[in-house]
């Protein structure tokens, strides 16, 4: 397909690629002129660019992975696009299933960064320590906590518990779902602001943490002597 902005010899160049953008990128170049290229392109898009989905390639995966995770804050912030993902197929390596490690408590804490192409999974509630990349997922028995940004795909309460919630402190789900119940749009939450995601009445709806405390009216803890 042609391409639509740059040429053979430019640093960026994009073309359409599926139901979004192919952009390729030249790693040897600075970031600054990659960023400043990039923004450029997207504002020729205008409209085009909002909801589409994008991939970036860097000429290899690792290099397309970084480019993704740089460029993914400004294309959704400024231009609204779905998502940014590293052109390609992970490596074997980076795209095994972690299953997180078996212990007595009932919480699985994950300190690091869920990348495209990962999977993790767990019985239990899982704390994830850092970001759900788009392309990664998380999946868990009980409850989910992202102390980072969610961009990937979250599903709690797996197989069929519909108590269970999605917290994340940067809250941009590509894809969530909670007990039988998948969310049908994904609004972000405001910069600054902490969302959790449930089932309320049969759907998935998303409200401000700390104002409704979802743990409000959990039974007050007692110790024994």
């Amino acid at each position: 397909m042609a391409v639509l902005f740059g040429s053979a010899k430019t640093a960026v160049k994009i073309k359409g690629y599926g139901d979004g953008f192919l952009l390729s990128v030249d790693p040897k170049a600075s970031e600054d002129h990659l960023l400043k290229a990039t923004i450029r392109i997207f504002r020729q898009l205008r409209n085009l660019a909002a909801g589409a989905l994008v991939q970036v390639d860097a000429g290899s995966w690792a290099g397309s992975s970084l480019w993704a995770d740089r460029l993914a804050p400004v294309l959704q912030d400024r231009f609204a696009v779905s998502g940014v993902l590293p052109y390609g197929e992970p490596p074997e390596s980076e795209g095994a299933e972690i299953i997180a490690t078996p212990s007595a408590s009932e919480t699985q804490v994950l300190t690091g960064r869920v990348r495209s192409g990962q999977r993790v999974t767990t019985e239990r509630h899982l704390v994830v320590l850092g970001d759900v990349n788009p392309g990664g997922e998380v999946v868990a028995g009980g409850d989910i906590y992202v102390m980072g940004s969610l961009r990937g795909t979250a599903m709690a309460g797996s197989p069929g518990d519909s108590t269970s919630i999605v917290m994340a402190l940067d809250y941009r789900p590509m894809q969530l779902q909670i007990g039988s119940h998948v969310a049908d749009h994904h609004t972000p939450g405001k910069p600054g602001q902490v969302v959790y995601a449930s089932v309320v009445d049969g759907g998935v709806v998303v409200a401000d943490y700390l104002q409704e405390n979802p743990f409000a009216k959990a039974p007050v803890l007692t110790w024994r002597t």
